[in-house]
């Protein structure tokens, strides 16, 4: 089904995107954690109560922001993650076929003992291993961040609150106290397992989708241009759904509304990793068990691969210019 040959190929043609993508991310989820730590708990508390009517924009609400394993867990959440995602997945999809074309390679790989479909499942193999290192690259990241980040929180001072006044009247007069602790006495790093998975079933449906779009085509730079308009218009769907109470129903048809880290997140933490059956329970929001949101990305980017493999195995290849 795959050739190890090609598999290898792949591999050196693949090396220097995913360096560079691993170490960005590595990098960015690290420094992400670390700033976090920079900003104190309760100036963020008070600042954030006053943008509560944007609320519906935030990925998770706002007393989850209020804890640092919420504020952490935004890293899934950040453009820069998502687009190196993307980046990674649109460039290695759109290279299966319209890229070799584009090259005129298609005719000398063909030319050897191999079928299409090895060409198609090898290139899928270093494609997928990629994308599932790159988001262990975001949670190891994480990890690393959590474990070499010392917090540094100003403890209240004792008041007492003055009845039917509702004023608060300090008990000391000295300057507040400030408490040192690693940041990992408050931020597990186990409970962002499910918002990896998520991370890498939304890439793997971009992956697919480009995948597809190369099969059927004999240009990269169309290749590209498609599975970015679709990407683009999915993204203003789902803006305009959370947007307009009006317009709700968009958010139905937008495949952003599978990459929910953030909830699984959420309910992780919640459930305790004891209780992972959390995951398969009912949200009061949808009718679907959050768990099953990462699983239609997957089942949607297996099924633009199956596509993808089929037209290529009965589509007129055009010759080399």
């Amino acid at each position: 089904m795959i050739d190890h040959i090609l598999v290898r190929s792949y591999i050196k043609q693949a090396l220097l995107l995913f360096v560079s993508l691993g170490v960005a991310l590595f990098a960015f989820a690290w420094v992400r954690v670390w700033v976090v730590s920079l900003l104190d708990m309760g100036q963020f508390q008070t600042i954030l109560e006053q943008f509560r009517d944007f609320e519906k924009f935030a990925p998770i609400s706002f007393e989850s922001l209020f804890t640092y394993q919420g504020r952490v867990g935004l890293t899934y959440d950040e453009p820069i993650v998502i687009l190196c995602t993307v980046v990674w997945c649109i460039s290695r999809g759109s290279d299966v076929v319209s890229g070799e074309l584009g090259r005129g390679t298609m005719e000398m790989l063909l030319s050897q003992p191999i079928s299409r479909s090895q060409l198609l499942w090898s290139h899928a193999v270093v494609a997928v291993g990629g994308l599932a290192l790159l988001c262990a690259m975001v949670w190891f990241g994480i990890a690393i961040g959590v474990v070499a980040t010392t917090v540094d929180e100003t403890v209240p001072t004792p008041s007492v609150e003055v009845p039917f006044l509702g004023w608060n009247i300090p008990l000391q007069v000295t300057e507040p106290e400030t408490e040192s602790f690693s940041l990992s006495e408050r931020v597990d790093t186990r409970v962002y397992a499910a918002a990896t998975f998520n991370l890498f079933a939304f890439g793997f449906f971009i992956l697919g989708l480009s995948t597809f779009f190369s099969s059927i085509d004999r240009y990269r730079w169309r290749t590209v241009g498609l599975v970015m308009a679709i990407y683009v218009l999915q993204l203003v769907m789902f803006g305009l759904g959370k947007a307009a109470e009006s317009l709700s129903w968009l958010q139905g048809l937008s495949f952003f509304n599978c990459y929910r880290p953030q909830k699984l997140t959420s309910l992780v933490t919640e459930g305790g990793l004891s209780a992972p059956w959390s995951l398969v329970k009912t949200m009061p929001e949808s009718m679907f068990p959050p768990l099953v949101y990462p699983l239609i990305l997957i089942t949607m980017g297996a099924l633009c691969y199956l596509l993808a493999a089929r037209r290529f195995a009965t589509r007129d290849l055009p010759a080399p210019l």
